[in-house]
């Protein structure tokens, strides 16, 4: 096996660790990934992402687990 296959399978195998990792950040409560920032599009509008669900303004406070 080549240095570089074996580097790149190294790093695969570390981003798999990671994702087995509890994420300090909140879920999405549509698809169950982390929501990084929430967008408030309207009074009844917003999105959550990176995942781009469309989540209700009123369940944001529910994401910041305050």
């Amino acid at each position: 096996m080549s240095p570089d296959r074996e580097a790149n399978d190294d790093a695969k195998s570390g981003d798999r660790e990671r994702d087995d990792e509890e994420s300090s950040f909140p879920d999405c409560p549509r698809c169950g990934k982390s929501v990084l920032i929430s967008v408030a599009l309207g009074p009844h509008t917003g999105s959550v992402g990176p995942c781009g669900c469309s989540v209700p303004p009123d369940l944001f406070p529910d994401l910041r687990g305050d």
